[in-house]
């Protein structure tokens, strides 16, 4: 990913703060026929016992991309953040063109099959667990187990040992302070809910200096 130095965002834990966030995110291969192939998921991200990083997650069995891992390349997994569009009238200062603010998050390392039954089981308890939260009554595999289990047979688990992370974090971080406050104050305003979380995610870095 192209990184100017201004926008590249090193720190791990706003990493993890966006990958935890915005966890349905693109698993992207090449197969050996040197084309890409990509598949949109939701990932788990934990820490094994030695603290290494990895993600967690399943696709479809029919899906040919899980094959692709036996090659043991690389793999790209993209976690998109908030992102807006900002207008040049929003600027304090002039002249000014229009561009696109937000943040993402590259992740890298070569997939692995998890053929073990019961952590199998453990990533799709996981996976529901962590979207059901925010539920008054919360599904929980427990509740249909028998067909869960059925069903098990038709997905493919994997984990991905992260190897690399790369952050770009394109937040105005080449303008002004004026301008960076009234691209916020303007987010702020707006009637859209990506663009309110991105006025977030700059009024805290502005906090911070």
């Amino acid at each position: 990913m192209y990184i100017p130095r201004h926008f590249e965002e090193r720190d791990a834990q706003r990493l993890l703060e966006l990958m935890t966030r915005h966890s349905f995110a693109t698993l992207v291969t090449v197969g050996e026929d040197g084309a890409p192939f990509a598949t949109h998921l939701p990932f788990l991200t934990e820490r094994d016992e030695a603290g290494a990083l990895r993600l967690l997650a399943h696709m479809a069995l029919p899906n040919p991309q899980w094959r692709a891992f036996a090659a043991e390349r690389d793999a790209l997994v993209i976690f998109q953040g908030p992102h807006a569009y900002v207008s040049p009238t929003w600027y304090a200062t002039t002249p000014q063109v229009p561009t696109w603010n937000y943040a993402t998050v590259h992740v890298y390392g070569r997939p692995k099959v998890i053929d073990a039954g019961d952590e199998v089981l453990r990533i799709l308890r996981e996976t529901a667990a962590r979207y059901e939260s925010g539920n008054e009554r919360p599904w929980t595999l427990e509740q249909s187990e028998e067909y869960v289990n059925r069903l098990v047979g038709g997905i493919v688990a994997f984990e991905l040992r992260v190897t690399r992370l790369e952050g770009k974090f394109k937040l105005s971080q080449n303008k002004g302070e004026a301008d960076r406050k009234a691209v916020i104050a303007a987010l702020e305003r707006s009637p859209f809910a990506g663009d309110a979380e991105l006025a977030v995610l700059m009024r805290a870095r502005e906090d911070a200096g």
